[in-house]
């Protein structure tokens, strides 16, 4: 593992009132960032602005809850999900993500806003196990299919314990 993927095993916890923002082009670039973001991600708005918004990403969130994302935000659809994001230096923290389409004054897609904010402490758990569940899916399968393969398992998960196979409308039943 490299100096900057080394997980620290503590957690940030975001208070309520915290928001963090970015905003990325349509190949998930990002192009702002607001205080907050610079704050809870130990990164400089220069480490940020220009770096791929995967540099966020902690390890052990499955490659398959991305791959919704951009399924979602693709189609021009909103997304939430819950996220548990790395900082620089290694610790984690959780956040509910809210991630939707940005257009030009001409309407034409020029990218994702993202607004993130304190998660339901009472639900990281659930997220966590859905998560790790996920993770060993994902690892039966060769690299190039884990992510339609973990997509299709959540898929079938949420519709066996709720009335939902979309994972937005499934975190939106929980606020």
């Amino acid at each position: 593992m490299s100096m900057d993927r080394i997980l620290s095993g503590n957690e940030y916890v975001l208070r309520p009132t915290q928001t963090i923002q970015s905003r990325t082009d349509v190949r998930g670039v990002i192009t702002f960032v607001n205080r907050t973001l610079t704050e809870v991600s130990g990164y400089t708005r220069e480490e940020l602005l220009g770096a791929p918004h995967a540099l966020l990403r902690h390890p052990q969130m499955p490659r398959s809850i991305y791959y919704v994302l951009w399924e979602t935000i693709k189609a021009e659809r909103e997304f939430y999900g819950y996220v548990n994001n790395r900082a620089k230096n290694g610790d984690n923290y959780w956040v509910i993500t809210y991630v939707a389409p940005h257009y030009a004054p001409d309407k034409v897609l020029d990218g994702f806003s993202s607004v993130r904010r304190a998660p339901l402490r009472e639900r990281i758990p659930e997220w966590a196990d859905i998560y790790a569940q996920l993770n060993r899916v994902e690892a039966n399968y060769p690299r190039k299919e884990q992510c339609e393969a973990g997509r299709d398992w959540l898929g079938n998960y949420l519709h066996k314990r709720t009335r939902y196979t979309d994972l937005t409308q499934y975190v939106l039943s929980g606020l």
